[in-house]
């Protein structure tokens, strides 16, 4: 987006300024004690207006972003801890659920061969994932990531 600039508005004012301070020294004492404080005005006035068209085209580019490229977004509760991640590659799209301790309780895998869910806990975990055939296979593994017991 381009914004054509104005700059007639900006020459007026500066010649206006220019031309007060040739004539400064002919000026009353009360036009000499209203120069000064009228030029800070409207100084003043080009900045704050500079800066809120700084402001709308920041807020413009903000909005106006189609793609954001991301392979990594956290969500943080208030208290500062990690509860919601999601990490992507081109393999895999990972989403992961954490606990009140950051550690993670469920993972939601999406692989090319297809998703894959896990639920840890304490002492253990379960996995929920399907085969290439799209059949269910579930798997139950203690704390040590040793396999207890497979159905698929």
């Amino acid at each position: 987006m381009k914004i054509k600039k104005d700059w007639k508005m900006t020459f007026a004012l500066i010649l206006l300024i220019v031309l007060l301070g040739g004539y400064y020294e002919k000026l009353g004492v009360e036009a000499r004690t209203m120069i000064l404080p009228l030029a800070i005005f409207i100084a003043a006035g080009i900045i704050i207006a500079r800066l809120k068209t700084l402001e709308y085209e920041t807020i413009t580019a903000k909005i106006n972003a189609r793609e954001i490229f991301v392979q990594h977004f956290s969500v943080i509760d208030s208290h500062g801890k990690q509860r919601v991640t999601v990490s992507t590659t081109g393999e895999t799209a990972l989403m992961c659920f954490f606990d009140g301790q950051d550690n993670p309780c469920a993972t939601i895998d999406v692989l090319n061969t297809g998703p894959t869910l896990t639920l840890v806990g304490n002492k253990g975990s379960v996995s929920m994932a399907f085969d290439e055939d799209g059949r269910p296979n579930l798997t139950l593994k203690d704390d040590m990531n040793k396999t207890i017991w497979s159905a698929g």
